[in-house]
């Protein structure tokens, strides 16, 4: 149907509140899955308390690369986490 569908761009930059609506910060990343029909799905969102800004990567452990960004990127993005879809509570 047309009208269901939401950019990223839609999304990104958006605050984010929780349940009992405190807020959590800005969305700045959109964590997916394949659903069973092979289609992406966004699951949760990635967001950060601070300043939007690039997050290069660093925000995940698996993520490696020159010890100074890594360094300065956690401390940059502290309080970044990955909240859930079904918990995600927008801006009014």
């Amino acid at each position: 149907m047309p009208g269901d569908e939401v950019r990223a761009s839609d999304l990104l930059g958006r605050r984010v509140y929780d349940a009992s609506g405190r807020p959590l910060g800005k969305v700045t990343d959109l964590i997916t899955r394949l659903d069973e029909l092979g289609r992406e799905r966004t699951v949760a969102v990635l967001v950060t308390p601070r300043r939007r800004g690039r997050l290069l990567g660093y925000e995940r452990s698996s993520q490696r690369g020159p010890w100074l960004l890594a360094w300065l990127a956690k401390v940059l993005h502290r309080g970044t986490r990955e909240v859930p879809w079904a918990e995600v509570r927008w801006e009014r």
